[in-house]
């Protein structure tokens, strides 16, 4: 069983509980095939939260399936469509949320759009420029 390794450590929080997520070896069941994958684990107890490169944020049962129909954020990175994990939020703007491509570094929050692909410009949301030329 291939075990998918991450490029490198990532500071992702729980979607849920915005708690720092922990490196695991988790084994999952996607349409009968057992995959041993390396997902980050939300660490508060009973939360079956998970969020690797690949797949972004899932949610794995206890007997390691997995279910489509759990909501999870689905934020991509406009630049190289990578999942983003979400990396830091504000207690005082409960709204705030910032998120981080782990391939690019691109962020993105729910207020600017994406920002940190200084080289391509600062884009949106919709992926207009904001630089005009």
């Amino acid at each position: 069983m291939p075990a998918t390794q991450p490029s490198k450590e990532l500071r992702a929080l729980c979607h849920e509980h915005h708690v720092e997520m922990r490196l695991s070896q988790s084994l999952s069941n996607s349409e009968g095939n057992a995959i041993q994958t390396l997902a980050y684990a939300c660490t508060e107890p009973d939360c079956l939260v998970h969020y690797n490169i690949c797949r972004g944020y899932f949610i794995l049962s206890q007997n390691g399936n997995t279910n489509e129909l759990d909501m999870v954020p689905s934020v991509r990175c406009p630049h190289d469509g990578t999942p983003m994990y979400l990396a830091e939020i504000d207690l005082e703007k409960r709204g705030f949320r910032l998120w981080i491509c782990p391939q690019c570094d691109g962020r993105r929050t729910n207020e600017e759009g994406l920002i940190g692909l200084a080289s391509q410009g600062i884009q949106d949301v919709s992926g207009k420029s904001s630089l005009e030329p």
